[in-house]
């Protein structure tokens, strides 16, 4: 692998345009034999790809977020990632060749001169990557991704991966931790994270850790010492707090352009790719068109408004005949094979709003957007403080750990619209959630919840987190093949009442849209077939994503 990423950076300038600027990031003259680098580019580099390759733009989240119906994409309808898609390669050679490499490269540097806050930071984010991969993939190269000479390096085994990554953790834990080490380089403003607080970082470590033995939960038996590790880590109770989201924030700079991808194609670009989910629309309204099973009826969230931009002004008409409206609301269906769902309706499409993408709040005056209506500033969300409450709730429920889910499941939804506060922040005189409002939702919330069988309430739980989790589908996506929840559409299942259901009708807007044929839910994704299973024999390309091929997935 490492002998091919002369051949990967040329091919890089032609497929990551999209994305970010690369040039101030690039450090090594040859990456096969780099000079002595510093160690604060190469930190500021390898955080800066790992998460571009987990976001938006051409990467693996723009079509995740249509598989976890946050949003729908006419290019990703069928759950369409194939194997020669963009988004997969771009995201496969962005954590291998950007970040991984120079994750390794900052432990080999560091660790000689003492420098163990920069070992810590890099081994913490080392392990959350080759975690996510493995959420994603399976199988992947670990063991012998950056042996020097090796063109062929063979995928080990996830459940190995991830004892392998929780030890690799620990590992950077100690670094932390260690008092005695000299540190005479110490990060600061080159660590887009926690600007070098060690405390920070130890906190997050212990998040990390926590996430990967609540995922492997009914896979307890594959990870060594999972109820020790479990039991010493709610011990300590040191995790994120409240303001220590592991995010990426994205700015209103123009010059090289830092704002929201999402932003810049669907704002500044006026693109047509992110529809919103009517399912997830549905799901956030108490609506029930065709979220019939919709746990939270009846309840509007105070977060829609945050979420969601309606172009369209009351009464006005769409720019063409529409496949779903619910007021100023207007969307397609995911897999939609209705003669409406082509038509251009780049004014009159329902955008992802401020919270998402530093995009407009919804006042309800409508209006189309531009370059100017938002400025672009949201964070990349990877781990954040209401996912780890959220976490907890689902282990108490399940009684993996001593504790009130039921009071650790309002924190999560009280973290969730705090952290939808704080992005608003980011424009001027956008009004925030007030407390009442928030409470009323809550209590409504929990009322459905104190109804609910246990199942239900593990379900409730869940369906939160996915809210709370827009755009950061990679989570999302693990969480529902894990648990199955939240209960996603699904075409395919004739037993569901229906789908399709379009709630304004007109004369040439039917009431029911026909869905086309689809295909069933992929449980991993496709290794990129032009970069790796076509030049490595090691690596067999898979022929049935239906299959359950990561060790979590009970």
């Amino acid at each position: 692998m490492k002998n091919r990423l002369t051949f990967f950076f040329i091919i890089s300038a032609f497929l990551f345009t999209t994305s970010c600027t690369k040039d101030w990031l690039d450090i090594n003259d040859d990456p096969n034999a780099p000079t002595t680098p510093e160690l604060s580019q190469l930190l500021s580099g390898s955080q800066r790809y790992m998460t571009s390759a987990l976001g938006q733009g051409n990467f693996i989240g723009n079509n995740l977020s249509s598989y976890t119906h946050h949003l729908v994409s006419r290019e990703v309808q069928n759950y369409g990632m194939t194997t020669t898609a963009n988004n997969i390669y771009n995201s496969w050679n962005y954590f291998y060749i950007y970040s991984l490499i120079d994750f390794d490269a900052i432990i080999k540097n560091a660790e000689p001169d003492g420098n163990l806050i920069y070992a810590g930071i890099a081994k913490t984010l080392k392990a959350y990557t080759f975690s996510m991969m493995v959420d994603l993939w399976g199988d992947v190269p670990y063991s012998e991704y950056n042996i020097p000479g090796l063109t062929a390096p063979k995928a080990d085994k996830s459940a190995s991966i991830y004892n392998s990554v929780i030890a690799l953790l620990e590992e950077g834990l100690a670094d932390l931790q260690n008092s005695t080490a000299a540190n005479p380089l110490k990060p600061g403003d080159d660590d887009f994270f926690y600007s070098g607080n060690k405390d920070k970082w130890i906190r997050l470590n212990n998040t990390i850790k926590l996430k990967l033995l609540l995922q492997t939960r009914l896979a307890k038996s594959d990870i060594t010492d999972w109820q020790k590790r479990l039991s010493d880590l709610i011990t300590a109770n040191n995790f994120i707090a409240s303001g220590e989201d592991f995010q990426f924030w994205y700015t209103a700079k123009l010059s090289p352009d830092e704002r929201h991808p999402t932003f810049v194609s669907e704002y500044a670009n006026k693109g047509t790719t992110h529809y919103i989910s009517p399912y997830f629309y549905e799901m956030m309204k108490g609506l029930t068109y065709n979220n019939t099973k919709n746990p939270f009826a009846g309840i509007t969230d105070p977060r829609v408004p945050y979420y969601f931009y309606n172009q369209l002004k009351t009464g006005q008409a769409a720019q063409n005949n529409h496949s779903y409206r619910e007021g100023n609301f207007l969307t397609i269906f995911f897999a939609d094979n209705g003669s409406n769902n082509a038509g251009d309706q780049s004014s009159s499409m329902s955008k992802v709003g401020i919270y998402l993408c530093g995009g407009k709040y919804d006042d309800g005056n409508g209006g189309a957007v531009s370059a100017n209506t938002g400025n672009g500033v949201a964070p990349l969300k990877l781990v954040t403080f209401h996912s780890l409450k959220f976490m907890l709730a689902e282990l108490a429920l399940t009684g993996e750990i001593n504790g009130d889910a039921k009071a650790l499941f309002k924190e999560g939804m009280n973290a969730s619209i705090a952290h939808v506060n704080a992005v608003a922040a980011k424009q001027s005189n956008i009004p925030t959630i007030a407390t009442a409002d928030r409470d009323a939702f809550t209590t409504s919330v929990l009322a459905k919840y104190d109804a609910a069988s246990d199942a239900g309430k593990l379900e409730i739980i869940m369906t939160q987190k996915w809210i709370g989790n827009i755009f950061s589908p990679e989570d999302a996506y693990t969480d529902y093949r894990r648990t199955g929840y939240p209960e996603l559409f699904n075409p395919a299942n004739t037993a569901d009442p229906g789908y399709g259901v379009n709630p304004t009708v007109t004369a040439l807007s039917p009431a029911r849209v026909p869905i086309a044929p689809i295909v069933s839910f992929p449980r991993s994704l496709y290794y990129p077939t032009t970069t790796e299973t076509d030049l490595n024999p090691n690596l067999e390309q898979k022929t049935n994503l239906s299959a359950k091929f990561i060790f979590w997935d009970k």
